[in-house]
């Protein structure tokens, strides 16, 4: 895959669904980051870091972290982040699952990715897999302060 398909699914992240920016005092950002193996030095074992990419190949897992910034001046409260998985991408998984879904039919609905089925034409409906995923989803109950972040990641493997 070439830097400029690349650019393609980083864009495609940064959308995010309506109920963030109905919020109208948040600002979303997300940074796309390669994930590396690193050889331990002296029989430690190996470990990971995340870069900026250059080039991605199928196969590659990326890891997608997006942040979220109460730019008014009151507190932030019912954040509902939704993000679309990128074309280019297939699910993965998460870091954190507190407050978590992810939905399977483009977002209409989430649960926990054990408890969806999708459906099948002439069969019974079958389990969900991560390839199913086609958005993300974290609820935030907890209020976000006036000028305070946070943020949450995801992995996906590159198609």
């Amino acid at each position: 895959m070439t830097g400029k398909m690349w650019t393609i699914l980083a864009m495609a992240a940064l959308v995010a669904g309506p109920p963030v920016m109905a919020q109208e005092t948040g600002a979303l950002t997300s940074k796309i980051e390669l994930e590396k193996s690193v050889a331990g030095a002296d029989g430690q074992p190996a470990r990971k870091t995340y870069v900026a990419p250059d080039v991605v190949v199928p196969g590659d897992r990326v890891r997608v972290t997006l942040i979220f910034t109460n730019k008014g001046a009151a507190p932030a409260a019912g954040v509902n982040l939704v993000n679309p998985i990128p074309e280019g991408l297939v699910f993965d998984e998460i870091a954190d699952p507190a407050n978590f879904g992810v939905s399977t039919d483009d977002g209409k609905t989430f649960g926990a990715l054990a408890a969806l089925t999708v459906s099948v034409a002439g069969a019974a409906a079958r389990p969900a897999t991560a390839a199913d995923v086609t958005h993300v989803r974290w609820l935030w109950p907890d209020p976000i302060a006036p000028g305070q972040s946070r943020s949450v990641a995801f992995f996906g493997r590159v198609r």
